[in-house]
């Protein structure tokens, strides 16, 4: 029996790049290429969906994710809580992965495990990593020199400009995302009640000083704690709960844990289904800014263009369904509705749908335009055409002195009659419109 916690957690950012990837010199700053074979392609192609799985495991990064990862094995400390009452913590970054997505993203993860007496450990250790704000302290030497640091070369190789400050690493938002599973030792949560209160303050970094007095004495908190777990949560079997916020997603096992649960919940709800629910939410952000950007400056050579390129991004990138298993679905539609992925969409569509109504409209009026100039011509023909046979029947000559007159008082005459007669009929229409409330 243990009497450890086991914690596996991911710190997740991204930023866009500017520059084109070189392999080569992935290589010489340490990464190396993660290839699939044919054969591991075809067996996750038992349980998702083949576009899916060429999405998350492919060679080119303009429809796919490519991966470089670099091992790194190292342990660390750092000081976490308040002054007179701090203490050390101990924990090994275990590896740093690079996903080069479509759209020119870049996504990274940054491996930390940790075992420990106590979830505080947990919580508190996962606070102070994700605020990128403090990575130039120096109680983040170890951690900056063998994670972050290898990000920041990578982030200077693909950026027209070098990294002058760590929270561009982060490029919407102050602080890193964490997918984490807690392994709880065994016996230290014995009740329904406990483990939905330490899964809610994992997810949220909350102290365990905040203990079942506080909850209970708090209804209103109580309450809001028991509809964000009813509603982002997945607790299919006894043995783990798995429970979505914006910024966290935490799975709590307390039996039934093996490797080969821990090898899924990394490689597929990690590897595969949260790191491609991030990359949708991250590119639909972008997006959303860019076509207001666009339509700020009234671009609609930009408008078209970004039009035109979530259209690829639509094809390559989103899928409806993911897999032919019900749990991995469940997964994906939690993180998805945690990272508010729909809004983005929705607002996205409603940009789109106003612009396509505007570009309509403004069609319309230059279609109107046209087809009054055209009238204005066939008007003046028939006017000219009308005129020409009057001449011939009575001779302008005769009547007006010379047919240059005739044509213009006859011509005249004539457009005045049709003017006063289309000012009647709209003037008509106007109050007739008028009177029925149009």
């Amino acid at each position: 029996m243990s009497d450890k916690h086991k914690h596996i957690a991911f710190l997740c950012g991204h930023f866009k790049r500017t520059e084109d990837v070189k392999p080569e010199n992935l290589l010489k700053l340490g990464w190396t290429l993660v290839r699939y074979g044919d054969e591991e392609r075809q067996n996750e192609k038992r349980y998702y969906y083949p576009d899916f799985v060429d999405f998350c495991y492919n060679t080119k990064m303009d429809v796919g994710c490519v991966r470089y990862t670099r091992q790194v094995d190292t342990e660390a400390t750092i000081v976490v809580g308040k002054e007179g009452e701090q203490r050390q913590l101990s924990f090994t970054v275990r590896e740093i992965t690079l996903y080069f997505m479509p759209q020119q993203m870049v996504l990274y993860s940054i491996r930390v495990d940790q075992e420990v007496s106590t979830f505080d450990d947990c919580s508190a250790l996962m606070y102070k990593l994700r605020y990128i704000d403090d990575f130039d302290k120096e109680t983040f030497a170890v951690f900056r020199n063998v994670a972050v640091q290898p990000i920041v070369e990578v982030y200077n190789s693909l950026k027209k400009s070098r990294l002058q400050d760590y929270t561009q690493l982060v490029e919407n938002g102050n602080k890193l995302r964490l997918f984490q599973i807690v392994h709880a030792a065994d016996g230290s949560l014995t009740s329904d009640e406990a483990r939905r209160r330490q899964l809610y303050q994992l997810a949220t970094f909350m102290p365990d000083a905040v203990g079942a007095d506080e909850f209970e004495e708090d209804g209103l908190f109580a309450d809001h704690q028991r509809r964000e777990i009813e509603k982002n949560s997945v607790a299919v079997f006894p043995g783990w709960t798995a429970f979505a916020l914006l910024d966290s997603f935490t799975i709590l096992a307390t039996k039934g844990y093996t490797k080969t649960l821990e090898q899924n919940w990394v490689e597929r709800y990690f590897g595969m289904i949260y790191i491609h629910a991030l990359f949708q939410k991250t590119c639909l952000f972008d997006f959303n800014n860019r076509f207001k950007q666009a339509l700020n400056k009234r671009s609609r050579r930009r408008v078209s263009k970004l039009t035109s390129e979530y259209g690829i991004f639509e094809r390559n990138c989103c899928f409806n369904k993911i897999s032919y298993n019900f749990l991995p679905l469940l997964i994906s539609d939690i993180i998805n509705d945690s990272l508010e992925t729909k809004d983005e969409m929705q607002q996205l569509f409603h940009i789109m749908a106003k612009e396509r109504t505007r570009n309509e409209e403004l069609g319309r009026k230059k279609m109107n335009s046209l087809l009054m100039a055209i009238s204005a011509v066939t008007l003046f023909s028939a006017i000219w055409d009308a005129c020409s046979m009057l001449n011939e029947l009575i001779s302008f000559d005769a009547h007006f002195g010379s047919s240059f007159r005739g044509f213009r008082i006859v011509g005249g005459a004539m457009a005045s009659i049709v003017a006063a007669i289309l000012i009647g009929v709209f003037i008509y229409y106007y109050f007739y419109n008028r009177k029925r409330g149009y």
